[in-house]
């Protein structure tokens, strides 16, 4: 019998925190794609920075954004934002200059990765 990995206090607490900042942001923000302005996609909550990245960022709504997911052939704004190609999204320079504030360190590295592609 397959056996399911215990999940320590530590992650519930992240998981509930998390759940609650998602439900503030559907609240307060329009359910719409902030990397192509779409209404009619399927949304998810994207992290500017990942969430293996800063562990410390996870539940901080300046590092969360919508951005839609791939649907049929049609690549989503989460897969480019997690691609070499996220200067071609509508949020680009908001989320950049939110990098920048959060972690200089990663804006440095993505700017050198897009100079060098």
């Amino acid at each position: 019998m397959h056996q399911m990995k215990a999940i320590s206090n530590k992650q519930k607490g992240i998981h509930k925190e998390l759940k609650k900042v998602y439900k503030e942001i559907a609240e307060e923000r329009e359910h719409k794609c902030t990397g192509c302005g779409r209404y009619d996609v399927p949304l998810s909550h994207s992290h500017l920075i990942s969430r293996s990245r800063r562990r410390d960022l996870i539940t901080d709504k300046r590092n969360i954004t919508y951005h839609c997911l791939t649907f049929g052939s049609r690549v989503g704004c989460h897969s480019i934002w997690e691609s070499k190609n996220k200067d071609i999204l509508l949020d680009y320079f908001d989320n950049m200059a939110t990098i920048k504030e959060l972690d200089k360190q990663y804006y440095n590295i993505i700017k050198q990765d897009a100079d060098f592609s």
